[in-house]
This record gives C-alpha cells, sequence and structure tokens, in this order.
C-alpha cells in the first residue's frame, strides 16, 4: 500500500522532527517536514537499514574512537552510511557530537548532532543514546 508506506514516513519524520524541537505549527508540521525530507536517503530505507544505521550510530558513540568514521552498509540494498563521533562542542559529560551520513544510490545527506546518555533505564527499549538536537558549528 502506498499510501500507508508514505504516511508511516510523514509519521517517522514528524516525530524526529518533533524530538528535535521543529518550531511549526502542529497543522503544518507533519506535511512540511515530509516535502523537506523526501529526497534525502532516509525515506527510502527499509526497517533493516534503520537497524542497521541506529546500532552503528550506537556502536560509535559508545566505543569510537573521536574522529573516526564507523560505516554501514545493507548489502541487499543500495543503501549505505556513516557515523564519525567527537567530543561535544559544549563539553557536556555524557555527550557528543555524531556526524552522520546517510546515502541511497545517489542521493547523499549529512548532518551534525548531539547525542546525550539517555537516563531513562526504565525498560529493555530504551536507547543507550538519545538526540539531543541538530549541530549547525
Amino acid at each position: 500500500m502506498r499510501v500507508s508506506e508514505g504516511m508511516k514516513w510523514v509519521t517517522i519524520t514528524a516525530a524526529a522532527a518533533a524530538a528535535l524541537g521543529a518550531p511549526l505549527p502542529a497543522a503544518a508540521r507533519p506535511w512540511t517536514i515530509y516535502n523537506s525530507l523526501r529526497d534525502t536517503p532516509i525515506v527510502q530505507f527499509k526497517q533493516a537499514d534503520i537497524d542497521l544505521m541506529t546500532k552503528t550510530i550506537n556502536r560509535a558513540l559508545e566505543s569510537g574512537e573521536d574522529g573516526v568514521t564507523v560505516k554501514w552498509e545493507n548489502p541487499g540494498t543500495p543503501n549505505s552510511g556513516s557515523v564519525t563521533p567527537e567530543k561535544d562542542p559544549k563539553g557536556r559529560a555524557g555527550c557528543r557530537l555524531a556526524r552522520i551520513e546517510n546515502r541511497h544510490g545517489s542521493m547523499h545527506n549529512a548532518g551534525g548532532y548531539i547525542f546525550c546518555r539517555n537516563p531513562d533505564k526504565s525498560t529493555a527499549k530504551a536507547t543507550p543514546w538519545k538526540v539531543v538536537g541538530p549541530w549547525a558549528g
């Protein structure tokens, strides 16, 4: 179903933008976000790609050396990416900068994001790192 796939990505992108504190009116949020992301690699990713990307981000943040790029690739798709962890530019304990690149065929997108350790250990599904926000520096 094409509509449900599209709506799935609208929901995911809206949730991601909300987590990053996107300052948009509630009614405009899903479609504006979808329009700004529709030509980015992540909207082409399947769940397996997202899982690979997420595991790579967590591994790089947890034990990666500053400035050393960690790559991921799904051999069954044209999807790949990389994560380069760095020290938090603001020097916060338990936080790191991650420069993330994603690719889908010839599509490419990159950005920097600040992650901090997630203090919520209440469930087994709690992620070890939480996005604090984008890094424009």
